[in-house]
């Protein structure tokens, strides 16, 4: 029976009992029906605080993150004005007409059209990002970087003339790096050529970020350097910007790919002689001048590891949340009684976290325990809680014991090195939610 089926079904009871008693009752009310009028009453508005607590644990959690994507939209927007301005300003010794010698340059006409047709789309159910056909060992595969494709489970890869891939025979993910391939089963494609250790860039050399910026379906190239060099990476200053995920860094003298664009890095630094907020932005392309080690797997493995670390974090999550509550009681009881509040000593944003973490999933056997345990704590007298407290231990137990890790469980090297980490840390939470960690 659906929640909703169910809340109508209990306000049609209350509803009938309250009729039930007004024509049974006679010219004055008895005693009974006032005290059960009162009981439906303080009900109805237990449920509505319950109701008004969850609603303000979701608007909390909205702000918060509303909070932390405008301070990252604000420090882009401080490193791209930053960026302009330096570019505004020319050199005292610049020669006019000709740029200085630490200039990115002008982006010739003829580089993107020559380029652009082996750049594709990438477009997720959970994101978009970039990739592009490249040659590698006599065959031709589609490059991108392993976040543009990790947590999709669909995936529409096309190009620049609205040429749609759909069939891929697997793929290869690096070990070491966030970067994966894709074999198209289409024959006669075309790919950018790829540059060796012997013609890889070196610093201050010239180079084009070309990517899907902002995921809005169009290809740009942007002008750059390289800025340092890793072991596995580029450092460059081309503009960067989500999109370009997984697209390619070429150098501009010979077209060839040095790198895939991964990701950026944003630092806020003090400026005593100009005072008030700066940021620092660093952008980094994986390698392709070096050899990787390839994993080979089938897509739908890929795809699944993702989904069995998200599963992981959820079961963890309710986990937790579950023991929470369970130990430090719902806030609106801490509030109204003082002797529980002295007791468990509720952390109100605690609270709310725990509270929203089961508002996602009420369908799920353990949130469903809690919710039933919850209910009957609420409206159990003094006396009766001790006994709901041993219960409650119980019930943590067994929830802990739902997401012990099992002998057959998967292990780290069974994961693609992208997912292994994200996979490591959910079995380190989850040692530690058991106590199973010395």
């Amino acid at each position: 029976m659906s929640p909703q089926i169910q809340t109508i079904l209990r306000h049609s009871g209350k509803l009938l009992l309250a009729a039930s008693i007004s024509l049974n009752a006679s010219a004055e009310p008895t005693k009974e029906s006032q005290v059960e009028l009162l009981r439906m009453k303080r009900e109805e508005i237990a449920e509505r605080e319950a109701n008004i607590e969850l609603t303000n644990a979701k608007v909390s959690l909205l702000r918060a993150k509303l909070k932390t994507q405008q301070d990252l939209i604000d420090d882009l927007n401080a490193a791209i004005l930053k960026k302009q301005e330096e570019l505004a300003v020319p050199d005292a010794g610049e020669e006019e007409g000709k740029p200085d010698e630490g200039s990115k340059g002008t982006l010739p006409a003829s580089f993107l059209a020559n380029v652009t047709p082996r750049i594709v789309i990438i477009e997720g159910n959970m994101g978009s990002g970039t990739g592009f056909l490249c040659v590698s060992e006599g065959e031709v595969w589609v490059y991108t970087a392993a976040h543009v494709l990790s947590g999709n489970s669909t995936v529409s890869v096309r190009d620049s003339k609205g040429r749609v891939y759909r069939d891929f025979e697997f793929i290869e993910c690096a070990e070491g790096v966030d970067l994966v391939r894709l074999k198209p089963k289409d024959k006669g494609l075309e790919g950018l050529e790829m540059a060796t250790q012997a013609d890889a860039p070196k610093v201050g050399d010239l180079i084009v970020a070309v990517g899907n910026s902002l995921g809005a379906g169009s290809l740009s190239g942007e002008p750059g350097r390289i800025m340092n060099v890793e072991e596995n990476m580029w450092e460059v200053d081309a503009e960067i910007i989500p999109g370009n995920s997984g697209g390619p860094i070429l150098s501009l003298d010979s077209s060839k790919v040095v790198g895939i664009v991964t990701h950026l890095m944003i630092a806020k630094k003090q400026n005593q002689e100009r005072p008030g907020k700066e940021v620092e932005v660093k952008r980094f392309a994986a390698r392709l001048d070096k050899k990787w080690e390839w994993r080979k797997m089938p897509i739908t493995r890929f795809v699944k590891e993702w989904q069995h670390i998200e599963t992981m974090d959820r079961d963890s999550s309710i986990a937790w949340a579950s023991s929470y509550l369970m130990l430090t009681g719902p806030e609106a009881l801490a509030r109204r009684d003082p002797r529980y509040q002295a007791t468990f000593r509720t952390d109100p944003e605690l609270v709310k976290s725990a509270e929203a973490i089961l508002a996602k999933d009420r369908t799920h056997f353990q949130v469903q325990r809690v919710d039933e345990w919850l209910k009957r704590y609420r409206e159990a007298g003094t006396l009766q809680r001790n006994s709901l407290i041993d219960e409650a231990n119980k019930i943590i137990e067994r929830n802990m014991e739902d997401i012990r890790l099992k002998q057959d469980a998967p292990k780290p090297e069974d994961f693609s090195w992208f997912h292994r980490q994200s996979f490591e840390e959910q079995i380190d939470w989850r040692k530690k939610l058991t106590n199973l960690e010395k």
